[in-house]
């Protein structure tokens, strides 16, 4: 049985490469025309099989979490708040925060959380705030590479 809508990513020239689940005919399409309008695609294959997509425009990889930790919003000059880390990924994460004050798009922000690896990876990041959306939930943008964190977090996200 086919998941109802498998990710198919979208390269960085935009095309993404179609892979029939029934007779693995593969086919590159423009995905250009779909970018901000519709993920969710219906193909039908040369084979006369329909089978579903979704078109993943992300740069990178994205886990889905439910990891604890803080932030501090230093634009604002606040305390530290905590957040629950919703998802992460090497260029930025989404994290939920009902302690906090006021964070608004652009606000420059430090936060701290911790893998549920087994070895309790601690990470930490500067971050920018890329949007705020209802209910408190927050996107971020990390600034520049960590080093060794990043291997250890690119690992978490990519096999566990």
């Amino acid at each position: 049985m086919q998941p109802e809508f498998p990710k198919t990513f979208v390269k960085p020239d935009g095309t993404a490469v179609l892979t029939c689940p029934y007779c693995d005919r593969q086919k590159e399409i423009s995905a250009i025309p779909f970018r901000g309008y519709k993920h969710k695609l219906k193909i039908k294959c040369f084979c006369k099989n329909p089978f579903n997509i979704f078109l993943e425009f992300r740069k990178r990889n994205r886990k889905i979490t439910q990891l604890a930790g803080t932030y501090c919003n230093h634009s604002q000059n606040s305390n530290k708040c905590h957040l629950l880390a919703l998802d992460v990924s090497l260029i930025g994460m989404t994290f939920s925060s009902l302690d906090a004050p006021t964070v608004n798009e652009g606000d420059e922000i430090s936060v701290e959380f911790t893998l549920d690896d087994g070895l309790h990876t601690k990470i930490s990041r500067d971050a920018v705030v890329r949007n705020v959306r209802p209910g408190a939930i927050i996107g971020a943008e990390f600034e520049k590479s960590s080093g060794v964190a990043d291997g250890l977090l690119g690992y978490y996200i990519n096999h566990r």
